[in-house]
């Protein structure tokens, strides 16, 4: 169950943890990190839709949905330990000032989404996980563009899992910082590109790259869309400042977390 703190993923995660060590970046699926065969048809069910998505005033790109959680985690005695935070605001990040609210998901009140949460934190290398922190799960479905430039999140890991993707394009890439200009303009090959496809997972570093994707091609048909969930293994400053650690009673909170 996802609340059992003791559940890891059955299966080792060697090369994904070689690969962020020496590229920074990883690719996977979702199978191979041990999620259910029938997960992304379930998730995409339960939360892609009109109940939960919704598009906010002001957000870019002008036609995108998207619905967000953020879980606070603590690895205690090699124990996974989870709770909602209590806010999921957005402060002065990724390059936009200001607060920011979007539709919230409780996500640990589903084992089987709190199982996702914890597939997700194993992918971290031993060595380079926080003792306690929060991640931040985000749902986004994309019409059109993806994202309007190369860009930071001002996180510590970003972890991109593409759920259902109609027509092409939304090639997802990463740029040496140094080869993207101020205004958002490459001036070099990204050292990654790659059209993730539905169950694809792709893992890195954010100070290591300006990441983003290119626009989505409708197919000749009917309309483009692309479901996926972009996760954010934050840092510290982001949400905590003196939050007591987690306890036993607080792992199981969910949308009565105060």
């Amino acid at each position: 169950m996802s609340n059992d703190p003791s559940w890891i993923p059955p299966v080792r995660l060697d090369s994904i943890w070689a690969a962020l060590a020496n590229k920074h970046y990883a690719l996977t699926e979702d199978h191979i990190v041990g999620l259910p065969t029938n997960f992304r048809e379930s998730f995409l069910s339960k939360y892609f839709n009109d109940q939960t998505l919704r598009h906010d005033e002001g957000d870019w790109p002008a036609d995108r949905e998207r619905a967000r959680d953020v879980v606070e985690y603590e690895w205690r005695d090699g124990s996974l330990h989870l709770r909602e935070h209590h806010t999921i605001t957005l402060t002065d990040r990724a390059g936009i000032p200001g607060k920011r609210d979007h539709s919230r998901v409780w996500l640990l009140d589903d084992p089987e989404a709190g199982q996702f949460v914890r597939t997700c934190l194993g992918l971290i290398p031993p060595d380079r996980r926080q003792p306690r922190g929060t991640f931040g799960i985000n749902l986004f479905r994309t019409f059109t563009d993806v994202v309007t430039k190369p860009h930071h999140d001002d996180e510590e890991f970003i972890i991109l899992y593409v759920l259902d993707r109609a027509g092409g394009g939304a090639e997802s890439y990463l740029y040496d910082p140094d080869d993207v200009t101020d205004a958002g303009q490459p001036t070099a090959e990204p050292l990654h590109r790659h059209q993730l496809n539905p169950g694809e997972i792709l893992i890195f570093e954010d100070e290591f790259f300006k990441h983003g994707a290119t626009p989505l091609e409708p197919p000749p048909d009917g309309e483009a869309h692309r479901d996926v969930v972009v996760c954010t293994v934050d840092r510290r400053e982001s949400y905590l400042g003196v939050t007591p650690p987690l306890d036993d009673e607080s792992v199981l909170a969910g949308s009565g977390a105060g």
